[in-house]
């Protein structure tokens, strides 16, 4: 019995790790996408092409799932000139929160930050 017990943490655990890794290479491209997006939109350019990932942990879905919620971060630019710091949210597949500040207006006075609600589909 002991055995198998450790014939199968032998070949779970890689397995287990080896999912994991894709898991965060779909969510990391995932946020790149989103990011990419929300500054098309803004009429921003994605700094760098890419995110890095700021914290990790296990949340509840809508429908009561855990999943794992990653927390990433990406420089953007309205000018070429300047660097800005948004974040994007992501839990399991898809996006919940990004945030991004608005493009800074000479004439008048401060400019509140900008968080964009992200919808999920659910199939």
């Amino acid at each position: 019995m002991r055995e198998l017990i450790e014939t199968l943490l032998m070949i779970g655990t890689p397995v287990g790790i080896a999912l994991f890794w894709y898991d965060s290479m779909k969510a990391r491209e995932r946020a790149i996408t989103v990011c990419n997006l929300t500054c098309k939109n803004f009429g921003a350019q994605l700094l760098d092409q890419t995110v890095s990932l700021q914290k990790i942990g296990l949340r509840r879905n809508p429908r009561g799932r855990l999943q794992f919620h990653r927390s990433y971060r990406f420089d953007y630019s309205y000018h070429g000139d300047e660097r800005h710091q948004g974040s994007v949210a992501m839990l399991g597949p898809y996006s919940e929160l990004v945030h991004i500040d608005p493009p800074e207006q000479q004439d008048e006075g401060p400019v509140e930050k900008v968080a964009i609600p992200t919808t999920t589909i659910t199939q």
